[in-house]
């Protein structure tokens, strides 16, 4: 497993979260990773090797990634996280990005619009467009 990427449908999720960041929030990236690797992603001006596919800010890491978490779940037939919604509605985009090889990052801050707005302007500025599941 990559270095500080949790994977999304890992058993101890919730208690990862919690016991490293309680209530606290910031922003996180979905990440797509294959065996060991992560899955490069194409977007307008190139080839993002970092495999970002959504960029999100939360208040309380615990309250809005389980959110997260179960909107994404194969089992799971919620609207309740926006990212979840988008994965879904293309059947291509959850074959090719299954399940089983999401990851998150999480990157704790008092200032989570802020960080959120510059990753997203980053990503924006190398790429052209906004990670997959985003929406500008």
């Amino acid at each position: 497993m990559i270095k500080d990427l949790l994977k999304i449908n890992s058993q101890d999720f919730w208690e990862h979260i919690n016991n490293q960041h309680q209530q606290n929030g910031g922003v996180y990236k979905i990440i797509a990773v294959r065996n060991g690797e992560r899955v490069p992603v194409n977007r307008f001006l190139g080839t993002d090797v970092n495999g970002v596919l959504y960029i999100g800010k939360a208040t309380s890491f615990i309250d809005r990634v389980i959110e997260l978490k179960k909107s994404i779940a194969p089992d799971y037939n919620g609207t309740g996280h926006i990212c979840g919604r988008r994965y879904k509605a293309n059947p291509n985009i959850v074959k090719l990005f299954p399940y089983d090889i999401l990851h998150i990052e999480l990157f704790q801050t008092d200032k989570p619009e802020e960080l959120e707005r510059n990753f997203l302007t980053e990503y924006a500025n190398i790429f052209g467009e906004v990670p997959p599941l985003n929406a500008i």
